[in-house]
């Protein structure tokens, strides 16, 4: 009896211990904004800040980075690529809107293409950069980062930027490098699907590779390993898009969503679990399953599901499809998976896959960044095949990354 009760006891403290030893751990992870509030504070005291940011923008107390970095600076414009997160007010005369808590103009860039106007960084001592990155070259903040360096350079002002972690993690790489020709919106240079960086270290590779020249100072994380996924850090995810609910959905949505560009099956967006599935009512299940199961690719499997999306594609209605469930993240493929989902999808269903539509061509070609793809595809390469042909870039960009990497694995 004594020895079952020190037995419990002592289950009972070894939980305890692992759990404040995990708390720990994640206490030691320190976003850029809070390695700079108690580190490096003069590099923004007393400066009138232009900052790029997102809603899910927060230090470790939860306190967005704009409202942190007000106690030491005045911020004088506030640039999102999203409608703007929070309450504002109206300027004189209905001449745009401000922040309703720092009196800020509000810049909304909702085309990361379009380059902010100069006279936005009129008074402007200094620009501010800290959103919550997702990992995928097509998440429109990547190409508006290179927009906001660009334009930077050009108003002769310096940049500090706040790292943050990349959800997937900072190890993975996946998909084709961006061929120059598919340049649009979602992608400006030439980088991979997934490409296993932090917002930080793109940032030094968009500025020195590609020759953007921006006056750029890194705040990078404390604690921070290329292995963690979000999770592991332990920072509050705030969904940075309302189709991003969780930390793990990227690694999903840099899976299917190149290949549900072309809109006739659901990726399902709509579901609670958006980007985890491949529905249509045309869709065996089954048969889908079994097929993809067939080129046992490393991470992750494959099951029969019906699903009702709430809004979207085939919303209200009971769809067939399958789940992808990732089983080990450190050897999944998200772009080999979603080729191999394409494909199988064009095997058993020519008729329902368009991708000789030239619509539905472009779509596809730009998020994946590569027109070969499709083109291998629809003539019946195999997917190794298909894998393999990215390689050679996906090698030189590895090289190049190199350089840039300030954290350790």
């Amino acid at each position: 009896m004594k020895n079952s009760i020190y037995i419990k006891s002592l289950l009972v403290y070894l939980f305890l211990f692992l759990s404040l030893s995990s708390s720990v751990a994640f206490a030691t992870v320190k976003a850029g904004i809070d390695v700079l509030a108690t580190q490096h504070p003069m590099m923004v005291k007393g400066k009138k800040l232009a900052v790029l940011t997102s809603k899910a923008a927060l230090d470790s107390n939860l306190c967005h980075t704009v409202d942190r970095l007000a106690k030491a600076a005045e911020i004088k414009v506030i640039i999102t690529g999203d409608r703007f997160f929070r309450e504002a007010i109206p300027g004189v005369n209905n001449e745009g809107y401000y922040d309703a808590l720092t009196n800020a103009k509000i810049v909304e860039i909702l085309d990361p293409l379009k380059k902010p106007e100069q006279s936005i960084f009129e008074n402007v001592d200094l620009i501010v950069i800290d959103f919550q990155d997702i990992g995928i070259r097509f998440y429109k903040y990547v190409t508006l980062l290179a927009q906001i360096l660009d334009a930077a350079r050009e108003a002769d002002l310096p940049v500090i930027l706040l790292d943050r972690p990349n959800p997937i993690n900072g190890k993975i790489i996946s998909g084709p490098v961006l061929e120059v020709a598919l340049r649009s919106r979602f992608g400006v240079y030439p980088i991979p699907l997934v490409y296993g960086m932090t917002i930080a270290e793109l940032a030094l590779y968009f500025n020195k590779v590609y020759g953007l020249g921006a006056n750029l100072t890194v705040i990078g994380m404390e604690g921070y390993k290329r292995s963690m996924t979000y999770t592991d850090t332990g920072f509050h995810w705030i969904p940075p898009s309302d189709f991003i609910p969780e930390p793990t959905t990227p690694i999903y949505y840099a899976t299917t969503g190149f290949i549900g560009e072309i809109g006739v099956f659901s990726t399902g967006v709509g579901t609670n679990r958006p980007f985890h599935y491949v529905l249509a009512p045309w869709i065996d299940g089954e048969i889908l399953a079994e097929r993809l199961e067939t080129y046992n690719m490393p991470g992750v499997r494959f099951i029969p599901v019906q699903e009702k999306p709430y809004y979207g594609l085939y919303s209200g209605q009971v769809t067939n499809g399958i789940e992808i469930v990732i089983k080990n993240q450190e050897s999944f493929d998200p772009f080999l998976t979603g080729a191999a989902i394409l494909k199988s999808l064009y095997e058993l269903y020519p008729d329902r896959i368009p991708l000789k539509n030239q619509a539905a061509a472009e779509a596809i070609d730009c998020l994946a960044g590569s027109a070969s793809i499709r083109e291998m595809i629809t003539s019946n390469q195999l997917l190794m095949q298909i894998y393999s042909s990215i390689q050679p870039n996906l090698t030189q960009f590895i090289q190049k990354r190199s350089e840039f990497l300030i954290y350790p694995d």
